[in-house]
């Protein structure tokens, strides 16, 4: 039996975290309509995995998991429903004036 020495643990775990793949942050670009397609495929899978949880039986692993399934997508559509509602942070219609305290007394 081999016993495990903390402080090489401890180090083999920090080079192994600070990689160059995890310091990059990859960004893409992703229009409403690519959104809405995504939308459409996760409509299409929630109603896929209600018609096989309604054909298994009832209290039985696959209708456990396809109910905790259907739970996900629908509130990973609900969070895409407000994305889309919701305008970019950017995109202000309205900007606020320009305006300054008064001076401080």
């Amino acid at each position: 039996m081999r016993l495990a020495d903390p402080i090489r643990e401890q180090s083999s775990v920090l080079v192994a975290s600070h990689t160059p793949q995890f310091e990059t942050q990859s960004t893409t670009d992703v229009t409403a309509q690519d959104v809405r397609t995504m939308m459409l495929y996760l409509r299409k899978a929630r109603d896929r995995a209600i018609d096989i949880r309604d054909r298994a039986p009832a209290g039985s692993y696959l209708e456990g998991v396809l109910k905790r399934t259907i739970d996900g997508i629908t509130l990973e559509l609900s969070q895409l429903d407000y994305l889309l509602a919701c305008k970019p942070a950017d995109a202000s219609s309205n900007p606020a004036p320009k305006r300054r305290m008064r001076p401080a007394i």
